[in-house]
């Protein structure tokens, strides 16, 4: 049981950093610079990585990055640059 309980949370934090790697994505977007793009992708990983650790009462940044935080950054990247060329 314990496992499952393991599997489910690493998925609610996967799904989180999907969902908030798309929006940064999107707000990139309107952002002038790619260096400002790139501070407002961090800004918003650390934000979103300190809430996951505060909801799903996990710790270390070794646990945060392999469940969510790589994931957050393609994620990010690829909507970025969809929402780049749409404009």
């Amino acid at each position: 049981m314990k496992e499952l309980n393991e599997l489910n949370t690493s998925r609610v934090s996967l799904g989180i950093h999907v969902v908030m790697g798309a929006v940064a994505g999107y707000l990139s977007m309107f952002m002038g610079m790619a260096l400002y793009s790139l501070g407002l992708a961090i800004l918003i990983l650390i934000i979103t990585g300190y809430a996951t650790q505060f909801i799903l009462k996990k710790k270390g940044i070794k646990w945060w990055m392999s469940n969510g935080g790589v994931l957050y950054i393609l994620v990010w990247l690829v909507a970025w640059i969809f929402f780049f060329n749409m404009v």
